[in-house]
This record gives C-alpha cells, sequence and structure tokens, in this order.
C-alpha cells in the first residue's frame, strides 16, 4: 500500500499532470510461454568465411551507422594491426572507395601488360586476370582517372571478346560516361577502335542528350569526333536537329534535311528554331566556340537572323573570329560578321588577328576571313599595321604554302580567276553591298599592294632560281611581273626598281651555258616553268620603258655566242638585236617546227 495515494474529495489544491515516467511493458505485449518464436535463417553465403561486416559512426555524429560495410579477410586482418585513429582513417576512405584494391591489382597487371619486356604468355595471363577482375565492377571502376586508363589498354589490345564484353557492360552508362572527364577517353576509343555496330550504339545513346552533353566540354568533343569522323548523314542529322527543338527528337525524321530546307517547307517554324538556337545554345559557348558543331550552328543562325539578331551575334564573336576559322562553316561566319560589323567592331576584329595572320593565311578555309578583310576594310592603315606587315616578314612560308601563296596572289591580283576558283570569287561577291565600306575598292587595293612591294619583290630577285627550278611557281611569278590588264581592278605597277632587279636574275639564269635536253637540269629558255616565265614577262616588254623591258636586259647581259646557242631549242627569241648572231647554216640543219618556223621569218 505504500505507493498508493488515496485522494480525499476535500482536497481543492490537486495538481493533476500527465507523468513522464515510461509506461513500463504492458501486460497485452508480453509473450506467451506457451507460444513458439519462429525465427527466419540467414542464409549463408559460400564467402562468409572471407566476407565480415564492419560498422563505423557517420560523419558528424555519434551515432553508430545502420548499414556496415563489407571487408574481405584480409582486410580484416590488415584492420587489426592498426590502432584506433589509423583504422578510422582507413574506414573512412574504404568507404569513399569500396572497391580500392581490387583497383590496386588492376593497376600492378596493367603495368606488366604495358612493358614491353614482359613475356606473351605472362602477358596474356594478365589479360585474362584484369578481365577477371574488371568483369561486373566496370560500372564503379570507369569513373576514376587511373582505371580509365586500363580500361583504354584493354580496347587497344583490340581482342574482340574482351571489348564486345566491357562495352555490353558499359552501355547504360554512355551517356554518362561521356560527361565524365576520365571515363570520355573510353567513348572516345570506342569510337576509334570499335566495331560499325558499336559505335552506332554510341551515337544512338547520345539521342536527347546532345543538347545537355554539348554544353560540357568533355562531352562536347566526343560529339565533336562522332559527329566530324563516324556519323553518317542521317545521324549527323538526327544530332544537328536537337538544337533545332524538342519536336525534332520527339518525331525524327527519316530525311536529313538543312535548316534552309525545313523552312522552305515549314516557314512558321522559323522563328521557333531561332529562338530556340539563341535560349538553347549559341550564346553560351565559351568552351566550344572552336568545334565544327558550334561552327554549323553558327552558320544556320547567321544564314537565316534578322538584323538585330546578327548584330548580337557579332558583338558575341568580335573577339573570338580568329578561333573559328579553321572550318568552312567557321569561316563563312568570320566573313559574315567582318561584312556586317560597323568600324568599331571591324578594328577589333582585325586586332584580334595580331601573332596569328600568318598561321590563318596558310589554312584551307581560314585564308578566306583574310581576303574577305582586303575587300572590306577601309582602314588600311590599320590593315598594314596588323595583317599586312605580319605577311612580309613571312614572305618565304606563305609563297611556298599554296594557301598562303593565295593570298599574296590576291594581294597582287584581286578576284584574279587564275589564282582562285570561282567559287570562292562568288563567295566574296556577297560582301560587296555591306553597308559600312566607304571606300573604292581600287584605292583600297593600291594601299595594300603599295605595303606588300618592297618585300615581295626583294624575295622574288633573290629566289627566282628556286620558286621556277625547285618550287613550281612560273604562274605564280609572271603574274607578280605582269603590267596592269583590263582584267585588273587597280592601276598595279611594278617599282622601276625591283622589276629591273628581277630581270636582271632572269638574265643571270639565262647566260648559264645551254646544253641541249641537258639530264641534270634543262636551261631557263628549255625547261617548261621556265620557259613559261619568260613568254609572259616578255609579252609585258611593249607597255614598258626600254631600260625595264627583259628583253633588252637579255640582249644587254648576254653574249653573241650564248644568244646564237638558243637556236638549238624549240623555244627562241626572235629579236631584232640578236638576228646577227643566229648562224643560217646550222639553223638549217635542224628539222623540228620551231627551228623551221625561224628561217622562214628570217628570209622575209
Amino acid at each position: 500500500m505504500e505507493r498508493v495515494k488515496v485522494f480525499d474529495k476535500n482536497v481543492k489544491d490537486l495538481k493533476i499532470q500527465p507523468s513522464s515516467a515510461s509506461p513500463g511493458k504492458g501486460i497485452l505485449r508480453a509473450v506467451s510461454k506457451n507460444s513458439k518464436v519462429t525465427k527466419k535463417k540467414k542464409k549463408v553465403s559460400p564467402l562468409s568465411h572471407l566476407i565480415f561486416r564492419i560498422s563505423f559512426p557517420c560523419s558528424g555524429s555519434n551515432t553508430m551507422k545502420s548499414t556496415s560495410l563489407q571487408v574481405t579477410k584480409k582486410v580484416k586482418e590488415q584492420l587489426l594491426t592498426m590502432d584506433r585513429k589509423q583504422r578510422k582513417a582507413f574506414l573512412r576512405e574504404l568507404r569513399k572507395n569500396p572497391n580500392h584494391d581490387r583497383a590496386m591489382e588492376c593497376k600492378l597487371l596493367w603495368e606488366k601488360i604495358r612493358k614491353k619486356k614482359t613475356p606473351k604468355a605472362e602477358r596474356d595471363d594478365c589479360v585474362s586476370k584484369l578481365f577477371g577482375l574488371v568483369k561486373g565492377y566496370a560500372p564503379k571502376l570507369i569513373y576514376t582517372h587511373d582505371i580509365s586508363r586500363v580500361f583504354e589498354c584493354l580496347l587497344a589490345l583490340k581482342r574482340p571478346g574482351i571489348t564486345s564484353a566491357i562495352f555490353e557492360e558499359l552501355t547504360p552508362e554512355l551517356v554518362r560516361m561521356t560527361k565524365n572527364k576520365y571515363a570520355h577517353f573510353f567513348v572516345l576509343r570506342m569510337l576509334k577502335y570499335g566495331t560499325k555496330e558499336q559505335r552506332n550504339t554510341i551515337i544512338s545513346s547520345f539521342r536527347g542528350h546532345v543538347v545537355s552533353l554539348m554544353r560540357i566540354v568533355y562531352a562536347a568533343e566526343v560529339l565533336e569526333v562522332a559527329y566530324n569522323d563516324y556519323a553518317n548523314a542521317q545521324q549527323r542529322f538526327d544530332i544537328i536537329s536537337e538544337f533545332y527543338g524538342k519536336e525534332f527528337v520527339m518525331f525524327r525524321s527519316d530525311k536529313p534535311r538543312t535548316l534552309a530546307e525545313i523552312v522552305e517547307e515549314e516557314p512558321t517554324k522559323k522563328k521557333l528554331i531561332l529562338a530556340k538556337l539563341i535560349r538553347g545554345y549559341l550564346f553560351p559557348m565559351e568552351t566550344t566556340v572552336r568545334l565544327s558543331l558550334c561552327h554549323r550552328l553558327l552558320r544556320d543562325f547567321a544564314s537565316h537572323c534578322d538584323p538585330e539578331q546578327l548584330i548580337n551575334l557579332i558583338d558575341s564573336l568580335k573577339d573570338r573570329i580568329p578561333e573559328i576559322v579553321h572550318t568552312p562553316d567557321g569561316a563563312y561566319v568570320a566573313m559574315k560578321c567582318i561584312w556586317n560589323a560597323n568600324v568599331k567592331d571591324r578594328k577589333l576584329i582585325v586586332k584580334n588577328f595580331k601573332d596569328l595572320t600568318v598561321k590563318v593565311a596558310m589554312e584551307h578555309y581560314g585564308h578566306r576571313v583574310l581576303l574577305a578583310l582586303f575587300d572590306t576594310i577601309d582602314d588600311t592603315v590599320l590593315l598594314n599595321k596588323y595583317i599586312t606587315s605580319e605577311l612580309s616578314h613571312e614572305m618565304n612560308k606563305l609563297i611556298l604554302d599554296p594557301w598562303g601563296e593565295k593570298v599574296v596572289h590576291y594581294i597582287v591580283h584581286p578576284r584574279d580567276g587564275r589564282g582562285m576558283p570561282r567559287e570562292e570569287i562568288m563567295l566574296l561577291q556577297e560582301g560587296d553591298s555591306n553597308p559600312h565600306s566607304k571606300k573604292e575598292k581600287k584605292d583600297r587595293y593600291a594601299e595594300i599592294y603599295k605595303a606588300i612591294c618592297e618585300p615581295l619583290y626583294t624575295y622574288l630577285s633573290a629566289n627566282i632560281e628556286e620558286l621556277i627550278f625547285e618550287h613550281n611557281k612560273p604562274k605564280f611569278v609572271a603574274a607578280c611581273l605582269e603590267t596592269t590588264s583590263a582584267y585588273d581592278l587597280f592601276d598595279r605597277q611594278v617599282p622601276s626598281e625591283m622589276r629591273k632587279h628581277c630581270n636582271v636574275a632572269l638574265a643571270q639564269i639565262a647566260k648559264r651555258e645551254f646544253i641541249p635536253m641537258d639530264s641534270e637540269r634543262l636551261h631557263l629558255i628549255e625547261h617548261p616553268a621556265g620557259s613559261f616565265v619568260l613568254m609572259a614577262v616578255l609579252r609585258c616588254d611593249s607597255a614598258l620603258p626600254e631600260d625595264e623591258k627583259l628583253s633588252v636586259t637579255i640582249a644587254d647581259t648576254l653574249t653573241k655566242e650564248e644568244l646564237g646557242s638558243f637556236i638549238g631549242s624549240n623555244r627562241v627569241c626572235d629579236l631584232p638585236k640578236i638576228k646577227e648572231a643566229i648562224n643560217m647554216k646550222q639553223l638549217k640543219e635542224y628539222t623540228f617546227r620551231g627551228a623551221t618556223l625561224l628561217v622562214e621569218e628570217l628570209r622575209k
């Protein structure tokens, strides 16, 4: 009765509060002694004697984590040799990377496989062991910087069974791997070493993820390689069309089309597609502007946008024009920006080519951008300072390069069909109607030509022999020494002293002993390239003063015997000053057509 309290009704100041004591174990919850409790038997793993569960505290909490970590017997023995602090650090690291031991074994085997001294039998054994270690764990191991190299090594071995097994295991991870800093190299290797079906699987896995892939640097590189090197026309269209909107992803078209064809068929979609390009990709492109896939999208946008949108595009690209000129689409976008940029933006574009002019001039598509600058920029002082001066310092590189030669030829002969294809001329004509170029073309071309005259003709006079005989540049040499014709867009005059130096250089080459059909090297007058230059320059003599004529220089430099020896060639000159040097008796002994015609002319 000690714990029983009796309350009287007279007690008025009684306070009743809920008890905080534990309610204890209820009678209803008690287990009857007669009832049997059945416990589920735990399934014993065949490797249970090697696997142990270890619990460790959760970070930032003193309570034990309910989940446990499985370790092998070897790891447990290693833990027993550590003190508490070392064990805690080891377990924390083990929780972050539970496959650490497996990864270490993989790397040891990888090192043996890489060594050239490893015997073939041992290497094959290491390969099979390595494949056994990574099989089933590939999605967990591929994302680390070191083990990703191990997978690349397995692919490089080119063993179909191993490659196909790893690829099948990693197929669900392709998009995630493409976005990873290290795993994307595996995808690149699969594109390079995989079969056609495997490449198609990779490209198909990108469907619906192209826009998100393009925003990540590593993924954009993989997408670029797939688009340029391995995708067919339909796959390229599938990749490009995703940037036009989700409609093109959901309703896939089996017929590849350009944006121009899409707009022509459905004009109402033009505005939506351009808006999608602006919002979805084009302007946040700092890291991927150098990729050809980006250049294709830029060209689509620049070709169909309105003037206001084009101004916004120029504002975003004016600092980065040299980065996009190495592809045909990028070069066209750069030219479009130059044609439509205002004077201030054009100055900035020209300055951005500083120290890059020669490299751009020697590119297949980049040289077109320089031609557009020569056609458009009115401030020729600025142009000569940043563009022409750099070209002048590397004249040898430019003339010996096929694309660099075109740039120099264009400065000498703008829009000349002999130095460039008709398609390029028509492309450059698109910029002729731009609203910001005010200077007359002939004045602009003349000022640019004047800036390059001295270095160009100094180089020609010093290297004319190598250009004709070794580098096969007779058309270029002849074009530089020609007089102004009706086809020239400006009054081009070769400086008198420079022409004289070139004439002297040609005369010195002609002065060498003439040996008909010389096996070592044909004489200038017999050599196809040499005779082409001679005839082209001699045709211009009628429009030149006496002291600048090549014929006069040759006649004054060569002796009568040297001039007379030329009758042994099928390519001779018929000039009044050398008639007396010709031996008619010797000339009649030749039977080829050139000698016969010369005899007939001299008899008149």
